[in-house]
């Protein structure tokens, strides 16, 4: 690549993720659906494994997925990303203290998670993947249409 096709290159990397750019609400909601669709792929992927028994080895590479997508999901809601084509209910940015302590739930059952396929024992996973389809439940009932 020559030296200016690189400088533009560089200039245009900048341009799209510099540290002061803030994304409309649109591009918000775009990035928060890619992120909840891989964490609903992670987690049915796991109860797949589960109940049918195939890929039995790649249980604890999709709970590291999900966790790491956890970490950051409290951070994908905000203000102004509230779209209309948005299934997240007004109660996400009304109910801002419920809805955090609902997201702190989801990180931690997803670590439990992780740890407990990491493990590989049946009497931790069981339970793990229980709590961890709970926290998804419970945010789905009271923050998703």
């Amino acid at each position: 690549m020559g030296r200016i096709a690189t400088h533009g290159l560089l200039i245009i990397v900048a341009m799209s993720f510099g540290i002061d750019t803030v994304a409309d609400g649109e591009a918000e909601y775009d990035y928060r659906h890619g992120v909840m669709e891989a964490i609903g792929g992670h987690m049915t992927a796991m109860v797949t494994i589960l109940r049918k028994g195939v890929h039995k080895d790649e249980l604890a590479i999709h709970a590291r997925g999900i966790s790491a997508l956890a970490e950051i999901s409290p951070g994908i809601f905000p203000a102004g990303s509230d779209i209309d084509k948005s299934e997240a209910l007004p109660a996400v940015w009304t109910n801002r203290t419920a809805f955090d302590a609902a997201m702190v739930k989801f990180v931690e059952a997803a670590k439990t998670m992780e740890r407990a396929a990491e493990s590989g024992d049946m009497a931790q996973i069981g339970p793990a993947i229980q709590g961890l389809g709970g926290s998804c439940k419970g945010c789905h009932d009271d923050f998703r249409e």
